[in-house]
């Protein structure tokens, strides 16, 4: 039986939907299910297979106890409704969550972490080649490409979040919000910590759950149809 996808639909241009790029990839795993703030939201875990937290704007810097940035955008309240509602529900149920750029961020938030608010010098706008960066891995040899698209980026990982990928900061990369001296850099041993010098800073590309079924990306796979994030989501859905 076709395993069912639930997706967030966003508002726009007097309009209720979602992006074909984003219905077209996720139709590869399955029927494509759209859930709004109009739909019956507490009946919605029995009824789809994994829930797809969407990019979209700024997480709310009330879920993490922040202050809003100079550089923040106002947060989606249908997105930020719809988290409250739904998230809780799906951890309960142990069922997968994937979670794609701004969605990364709320479950990184959701899980108490915290986010660079933004980053300047990071790749951004229409050049898709640009935003082109290598994935790397704690354990892993293989080789992939992620198109890099955000302004905002996972700083300290929730708990029992554990760091799945991630790709050196760019050139010329920083955060607005902290000296270049406190990003983070992975080391085999220790893990993620802050880092003290240059020591190759990173910004975090994926995570994991260690005991749920959730996985969160900060790139777009939707518009690239990205081997790994495949990999990825076939592994939440044969294991639900």
């Amino acid at each position: 039986m076709s395993k069912v996808i639930g997706i967030y639909a966003d508002t726009f241009n007097g309009k209720v939907g979602q992006s074909f790029a984003y219905m077209q990839f996720f139709s590869q795993f399955g029927y494509v299910r759209l859930i709004s703030t109009s739909d019956n939201l507490e009946n919605i875990v029995n009824e789809i297979d994994m829930l797809v937290l969407p990019g979209g704007a700024d997480v709310d810097v009330s879920t993490y106890y922040a202050i809003p940035g100079i550089m923040d955008s106002r947060a989606n309240q249908h997105y930020e409704y719809l988290d409250k509602i739904l998230i809780p529900q799906f951890i309960d149920a142990r069922k997968p969550i994937f979670g794609i750029c701004r969605g990364m961020q709320r479950l990184n938030t959701w899980f108490n972490g915290t986010l660079n608010q933004h980053i300047l010098g990071h790749h951004q706008g229409e050049n898709r080649e640009s935003t082109r960066q290598e994935l790397q891995f704690p354990s892993i040899d293989n080789r992939y490409y992620i198109n890099s698209m955000h302004h905002q980026s996972v700083d300290i990982l929730g708990e029992n979040l554990e760091l799945l990928c991630y790709s050196q900061r760019a050139y010329n990369c920083y955060s607005s919000e902290r000296n270049v001296q406190e990003w983070r850099i992975y080391n085999d041993k220790t893990g993620v910590k802050i880092s003290h010098g240059e020591q190759f800073p990173i910004i975090i590309e994926g995570f994991k759950h260690t005991e749920l079924p959730i996985v969160g990306v900060q790139w777009h796979p939707e518009e690239v149809n990205c081997e790994y994030s495949k990999i990825l989501i076939n592994e939440l859905l044969n294991n639900e």
